[in-house]
């Protein structure tokens, strides 16, 4: 009997750790209806998810307090070693960094609240064990903090209380690049099967009417036609947050919203105007000629390998 090979989050899985869903339902739920509650909120998330930049926000600002922790972890060393001698030249150094750290990590956990909100499964509980890492390593912090501006006799403690708390944001640093690498959060949820870089000809022109989507197969790849005000529009149908089928969604004009965490689109260039997607859906070229309509892929790094032919269809299977 084959059995799934042991990662990092494969403990997770277990009914063990069943208590991270019980905490993580509810917070899940309070962090929509707070993200859900009016337009300036939902705007809000929108620029935590980086929408407006199309690239998420969190990745690009986690170099703040790493950055600010790892060089108070060398400061420390050395002040460690030079007040060995009643040196205490890295000392304020050492504090500001720490400083700078926590706060450059309360807009770094929104971020990341705002991507998390919409995962589902052992993504989210992955996901709630990496926040609950990444708070008690600011706990710490906040503790070495706090004893360093109490002055010099618990110096040694603050030391101890900080590389504690570095030791742990790095292992939730290890839990976040699992949610990304191996379980696929917040990446473009289909890279593979992807039409080839060919002009196909898939539909006649009666049958795409104004207004109407049409889902039409491309080499194994759903394309999403609608014709709006005289062009045509073909972009992938699959939502690139987590795979939803946007032919079954919502359209207004040139505007579809994803029926399963209500991303939405721009069918004219595939660009998102509201999360949690940050990736432009693929695009096709659309060429209508003689009654029929073809389509060509016209997105970024449409010369990417083609993808794996299709398994031949093994005798044992056969009917």
């Amino acid at each position: 009997m084959t059995r799934q090979g042991w990662t990092v989050t494969s403990p997770l899985e277990s009914e063990r750790f069943a208590w991270l869903d019980t905490i993580s339902v509810p917070v899940q739920k309070g962090w929509h209806a707070l993200f859900r509650a009016n337009k300036g909120t939902m705007y809000a998330k929108n620029a935590l998810n980086g929408v407006p930049w199309r690239h998420r926000v969190h990745p690009a600002i986690i170099i703040w307090p790493l950055g600010a922790w790892t060089t108070a972890a060398l400061l420390d060393t050395l002040d460690g070693i030079a007040s060995r001698n009643g040196n205490s030249q890295f000392r304020a150094s050492a504090d500001a960094a720490v400083a700078f750290g926590l706060v450059g990590a309360a807009p770094t956990a929104v971020a990341g609240w705002a991507d998390w909100v919409d995962q589902y499964g052992h993504q989210r509980r992955v996901g709630m064990a990496h926040a609950l890492t990444n708070i008690t390593a600011i706990a710490l912090y906040a503790a070495s903090m706090g004893l360093r501006v109490r002055g010099m006799e618990r110096r040694r403690t603050a030391r101890a209380l900080a590389g504690l708390g570095y030791a742990i944001v790095g292992a939730g640093g290890v839990l976040g690049g699992e949610m990304v690498y191996n379980l696929g959060v917040n990446i473009p949820h289909v890279l593979y099967p992807k039409a080839p870089v060919k002009w196909a000809d898939v539909l006649g022109s009666n049958e795409l009417p104004e207004g109407t989507p049409v889902v039409v197969d491309f080499e194994r790849v759903p394309v999403l036609l609608l014709r709006h005000e005289g062009s045509i529009y073909a972009v992938e149908s699959w939502c690139p947050h987590a795979g939803g089928p946007l032919n079954e969604g919502t359209f207004e004009g040139c505007i579809v919203e994803c029926p399963w965490h209500q991303s939405r689109f721009d069918l004219r260039d595939g660009h998102p105007v509201q999360g949690p997607a940050a990736t432009l859906l693929r695009t096709f070229e659309v060429r209508e000629a003689g009654g029929r309509i073809s389509v060509k892929p016209s997105f970024e790094a449409s010369d990417w390998p083609p993808s794996p032919a299709p398994p031949a269809e093994h005798p044992a299977l056969a009917p």
